[in-house]
């Protein structure tokens, strides 16, 4: 009784102690909260949420916060997103408040749908078309000579042989060309000059990545619409874009507009479709339009997410002899001026200079320049090229020379204007004769009115040329032109022509021309109609009437040559008002190695037969080849040996590998990337290489070594059973030292790469039972797929 009476005594002192300290807390610190409920814990959410600004999916995840209803997105995030900073506080953005902003929450989807105003979006730049891809180039090191031998031998005359060659070192930077031909007189007499003739020896040394190229030996000068080139040896300087096929070097057409929400945009130009893109929300220039050229409409299609559909018709009139803003071209020429070109080898003169400037000033305003120089002659002209909006293009020149003390001028001006339907064009050139520069410089029979030695009057004084054509759609094509060139000592020439041209039937065509002298007053008339007969033959007939030769009606018969090879022939017969009659023969054949071709042609008792034989020899890889003449480039293929491989270039059947396993493949274009490939069926099948396609693009008059480079490794088919004779289960694993594993099939096979002499083979069927068995391969010189076999697994034992 006492120790219950204590322990309830202890409890009420508890009690009382406890409810104490508790009045004594709530006195001390009463601002303490209370504890969280549940409005608390949602007035902070944070989420990851896609943006989306005006129905466009920016494919960004961005962190958002949802305070007190509003929604709060840091100013870097936004940025990211496309939205323009002036629009936007410093760090953490409550959206809700900023304003013409609309803002939603899908929770469904996990976004977060803004609508901004179209001026805080940026200017989007799209691209139609991508162009040519470049491709970095590639060239190894070897040398071809290109030949062509002509023969020929008259009736009752002359009987010569000429052999035209080219020779060409390439290597990793650059080329060394040397052309020349040598001639014999077999037969007749020998009015013409016998031996050897060089004509150009050069290094080209070529930078595609500046589109700039060094030329070392024989040279042209550069020159404009509005100067003249000549031959020098020395040093050439300057761009060359055809380094870069993928560059467009004019101004192209630029669309400019707006988009509220994710836009489809057809392009259309004069009527055909050039391309299609997808726009997202705001301000969008549409750039690097399809190639165009001259006066047109582009009518730009839009579809939005509604199908809703806005046609706009935006002119615009192109000239590819404008430069883009920004983009210059030129060169410069040092050296000694070229002499008596064709007729002996070695022969040049005084030292002279030459250069040539273009520059886009805007896409409307090309600038011009051009200096030439040597001793008693200096050289300068100005000129533009200026596009007049829509209505064409001027193009104008001024040219002051000083030769040997006598100041010359030249004025150069004209204008065209092309369309789908027609097209315009005028030229105009005026020059004194005190005129001189580098084409008369050097001159060794001058003609002029004063009378003194100075060559300065071998060039009009007065050209001009106006030329028209016009297409009249199923009516075929209309076109005219006419040129007249007054000399220094008054005489004049005029030149009117007229031509027609239209589509018969099929592939048919006829044509119909006359020219004028207005000098002579005579007419020269023509027509032809060519009737095509199958893929390859084609039958002619052309009526002519001349001042000199009279009138004329000609047929001829012709076959061509097909692609890969084979017999060509063409065969005419023409009787003449003022001759006798006239007839022409020719037979060709040509293959991978070599193009020959012969024939006749002439007149009754005057006849002249002739044979030609073109090709090139090329060495490469330490191997001699025979091939086609080769133009431009050429690729080598190796198969690391192996013959009889068949090779694809661009999926067109090549030929197949030699007995040492190459393949000489001619006629590449330079800079394309181009696809090579290998058909590996005929390969051994423990054979193994890495790919069976290469896509390579080459220098300009190079050669390239593609390898498939080949492993040849052992391998086999095994037919595993277990110990009571039964196949090993499918599914089952096969694991060997150093090598993945490899499941067995049906009728417990299994296939095997990367064998040894002898293998030892560890074998898990799908219930887990493990078992070992010992491939050992025999010889197998011929490298024939051998099934050994069937083969007894034993089960460990325990």
């Amino acid at each position: 009784m006492a120790l219950r009476t204590r322990q309830l005594g202890s409890l009420m002192l508890l009690t009382l102690v406890t409810h104490a300290t508790a009045v004594n807390a709530q006195d001390a610190d009463d601002a303490l909260p209370p504890p969280p409920g549940a409005s608390a814990v949602n007035a902070e959410t944070l989420y990851h949420l896609a943006l989306v600004i005006n129905h466009y999916d920016t494919r960004q995840v961005v962190p958002v916060v949802q305070r007190q209803g509003h929604y709060f997105v840091s100013s870097a995030d936004l940025q990211r997103a496309g939205l323009a900073a002036e629009h936007l506080p410093q760090g953490e953005v409550n959206l809700s408040a900023l304003p013409e902003v609309r803002v939603e929450y899908d929770g469904n989807g996990q976004r977060l749908l803004l609508r901004v105003p179209r001026d805080w979006l940026p200017v989007t730049a799209t691209a139609f078309r991508d162009g040519i891809a470049h491709t970095e180039p590639v060239n190894g090191q070897g040398a071809l000579i290109n030949y062509d031998l002509y023969t020929s031998q008259t009736e009752h005359g002359t009987g010569q042989a000429t052999l035209w060659h080219e020779f060409r070192y390439f290597y990793d930077i650059g080329s060394l060309t040397s052309t020349g031909s040598l001639r014999y007189i077999y037969a007749g007499d020998h009015p013409q000059q016998e031996g050897y003739i060089r004509y150009d020896t050069t290094l080209n040394l070529t930078n595609e990545e500046d589109v700039t190229q060094w030329s070392i030996g024989d040279v042209i000068t550069e020159s404009l619409s509005w100067s003249n080139s000549v031959r020098v040896g020395g040093i050439r300087y300057g761009r060359d874009f055809s380094l870069r096929p993928d560059l467009v070097t004019w101004p192209l057409p630029a669309f400019s507009g707006e988009a509220a929400v994710p836009t489809a945009v057809d392009l259309f130009i004069d009527g055909y479709r050039a391309g299609s893109t997808q726009l997202q929300p705001g301000p969008f220039s549409l750039t690097n339009l399809p190639y165009v050229n001259g006066s047109g409409n582009a009518v730009l299609v839009t579809t939005d997410a509604l199908g809703r559909q806005v046609s706009t018709v935006l002119p615009f009139y192109v000239d590819s002899a404008l430069l883009s803003p920004g983009l210059s071209d030129g060169a410069i020429t040092l050296g000694a001026l070229r002499r008596r070109y064709g007729i002996d080898n070695f022969d040049y003169g005084p030292a002279v200079g030459s250069g040539s400037w273009r520059y886009g000033l805007t896409d409307w305003l090309t600038l011009e320049s051009h200096a030439e120089g040597a001793e008693s002659l200096a050289l300068g002209g100005l000129g533009s090229v200026v596009k007049l909006w829509r209505m064409g293009v001027v193009n104008s020149a001024w040219t002051q020379s000083q030769m040997r003390g006598e100041e010359g001028h030249q004025l150069n001006w004209g204008y065209q204007y092309n369309t789908s339907t027609f097209s315009l064009g005028t030229q105009h050139t005026r020059r004194d004769a005190d005129f001189g520069n580098l084409a008369l410089y050097d001159y060794d029979r001058p003609v002029n009115m004063k009378g003194n030695n100075e060559p300065i009057a071998s060039l009009s004084k007065s050209a001009d040329q106006y030329s028209l054509s016009v297409n009249l759609d199923e009516w075929g094509n209309v076109g005219a032109a006419w040129i007249g060139v007054q000399s220094f000592d008054g005489q004049r020439s005029e030149l009117l022509n007229i031509s027609w041209s239209r589509n018969l039937w099929g592939s048919s065509s006829i044509y119909l021309a006359a020219s004028q002298d207005r000098q002579r007053d005579d007419w020269t008339l023509a027509m032809s109609i060519q009737i095509p007969f199958g893929e390859r033959d084609g039958v002619g007939v052309s009526l002519e009437k001349t001042p000199d030769a009279g009138t004329s009606q000609r047929i001829n018969y012709s076959h061509a040559m097909p692609t890969d090879g084979g017999f060509s022939w063409d065969m005419a017969w023409a009787r003449q008002s003022q001759a006798s009659q006239y007839q022409q023969a020719s037979l060709g054949w040509r293959n991978n190695y070599v193009e020959l071709q012969g024939g006749g042609y002439g007149e009754r008792n005057m006849m002249t037969w002739w044979g030609e034989a073109t090709g090139s020899l090329v060495f490469m890889d330490s191997q001699f080849f025979t091939a086609n003449k080769i133009n431009d480039a050429f690729v080598v293929i190796s198969t690391d040996g192996y013959p009889d491989i068949p090779v694809s270039y661009e999926n067109q059947p090549m030929g197949k590998t030699d007995k040492n396993g190459y393949l000489l493949v001619s006629g590449v274009s330079s800079y394309y990337p181009a696809s090579y490939r290998i058909d590996a069926l005929n390969l051994p099948a423990d054979t193994r290489l890495k790919e069976t396609e290469q896509r390579v693009a080459l220098r300009r008059n190079s050669g390239y070594l593609v390898e498939f480079p080949m492993t040849q490794t052992k391998v086999a088919s095994v037919i595993l059973h277990d110990e009571n004779g039964d196949d090993i289960p499918p599914g089952s694993q096969v694991y060997r030292h150093m090598q993945p594993a490899t499941v067995v099939g049906y009728d417990g096979i299994a296939w095997l790469e990367n064998l040894s002499e002898v293998n030892t083979l560890k074998v898990i069927t799908s219930d887990g039972m493990t078992c070992h068995v010992t491939l050992t391969l025999r010889d197998n010189p011929l490298h024939q797929l051998r099934t050994y076999g069937p083969l007894t697994c034993k089960a460990d034992r325990l």
